[in-house]
């Protein structure tokens, strides 16, 4: 990526002792080691640039891309859930609360 990068959220991965993470940026997401090296050859794509990003305790991530909420898998990547709501409001971030 050549210019500025739009970092979103730098997630520890389950069951890695915190050696894994997965660096959201832009419309994508990598796995990386803390050394930097690639722990998996899975790329997250969120195929539009989403305004923020949150990882839920159910092992998911979330992204808001305008009108929609995209629910992934922090494992495999694998697109599980899209919720649509009615107001295109900015939101700053997004998180987890009890549970929701």
């Amino acid at each position: 990526i050549q210019g500025t990068i739009r970092p979103h959220a730098i997630i520890i991965l389950p069951n890695t002792s915190g050696m894994e993470l997965l660096l959201t940026y832009e419309d994508e997401g990598i796995y990386i080691d803390i050394y930097g090296h690639f722990t998996k050859e899975t790329v997250l794509q969120w195929g539009e640039m989403p305004a923020s990003v949150a990882y839920l305790q159910s092992n998911q991530v979330m992204g808001w891309v305008f009108f929609f909420f995209f629910l992934r898998s922090v494992e495999t990547g694998n697109l599980e859930g899209v919720f649509m709501h009615k107001k295109a409001q900015k939101l700053k971030f997004l998180c987890e609360r009890n549970d929701k």
